[in-house]
């Protein structure tokens, strides 16, 4: 019975001591758990901080543009192309303005220079309506320009930025081609070619947009030289064309050219030439 009574009292201190550990275990886990509470609301705080500043940045932002458009003497601007020549190296320009505001003595004029160029050239404009100008002329297609409106009086002048016209630019830069080799084994590869031809409205070409299609596309793959393959990538692109803005042309092909190759190291080069209605040749290549 001694015995028997030890027991019970031995079992009651472990059990007492069992509730106190899950009561202090207890009150831990409650503890962590408001915690966390605290950690997510503090979290979801700082979120929606964080929205606010976004938020009142991008009012800044609107703000301060519409402060900027209000300072801008000519707030409105744009222009036109028609007759690109690519023979005689010209394309026309219409180009039209609206102005703040214009002192009654003042004259209006439109200056022109080459990038790079320290002269001006100076154009007569015309007087649509109220505070509406415009010119038209025919400038060198391959060049790039900047152009101004200048007001002059007795009193003096003043001048203001109108338009970048990177003619020039567009020509050469128009047409983009990726064309990869990706060696994959002895003498193998994976061929990737992307064209991408824009004809859409943020062009300045966009007026001519059916001289500046595509009219040809070729892929050459060359072995320490000499052709071995060439390949039609408009007769293998039959839907270059879906889209009425963009010219686009994706083609991937595996070549094994082991026999060509052998166990030298030989040169192997591909290359991709675009021509498009104009006669205008764009052209990459690349070689492993």
């Amino acid at each position: 019975m001694q015995d028997l009574s030890k027991r019970y009292i031995i079992f009651g201190v472990l059990l007492g001591f069992a509730l106190i550990f899950n009561l202090l275990s207890y009150n831990k886990i409650s503890d962590l758990e408001e915690r966390l509470h605290v950690l997510d609301n503090m979290q979801q705080d700082v979120q929606n901080v964080s929205y606010s500043v976004e938020n009142i940045s991008s009012d800044l932002h609107m703000q301060m543009d519409e402060f900027l458009q209000e300072q801008l003497w000519i707030p409105e601007k744009e222009f036109q192309t028609a007759d690109v020549d690519i023979d005689n190296n010209t394309i026309n320009v219409t180009v039209k303005w609206s102005m703040r505001d214009l002192l009654q003595e003042e004259k209006v004029a439109f200056l022109y220079r080459e990038e790079n160029d320290i002269e001006w050239t100076e154009l007569e404009v015309t007087h649509t309506s109220g505070l509406n100008y415009s010119l038209e002329h025919s400038f060198p297609l391959r060049g790039n320009y900047e152009t101004q409106v200048i007001a002059t009086s007795d009193d003096g002048k003043r001048s203001e930025d109108l338009l970048r016209l990177n003619f020039k630019e567009q020509l050469e830069n128009r047409i983009m081609i990726d064309a990869f080799l990706h060696p994959v084994a002895q003498g193998e590869f994976d061929m990737n070619i992307d064209i991408s031809n824009p004809l859409g409205k943020e062009s300045m070409l966009a007026g001519e947009k059916d001289d500046f299609r595509m009219k040809s596309a070729r892929a050459f793959v060359s072995v320490d030289g000499e052709v071995i393959k060439e390949i039609d990538l408009l007769k293998d692109n039959e839907n270059f064309r879906s889209d009425p803005y963009n010219e686009g042309i994706f083609y991937q092909d595996f070549l094994s050219l082991e026999d060509k190759i052998g166990k030298s190291e030989g040169s192997v080069e591909l290359r991709v030439v675009v021509e498009d209605e104009l006669g205008l040749k764009y052209e990459t290549e690349t070689s492993m």
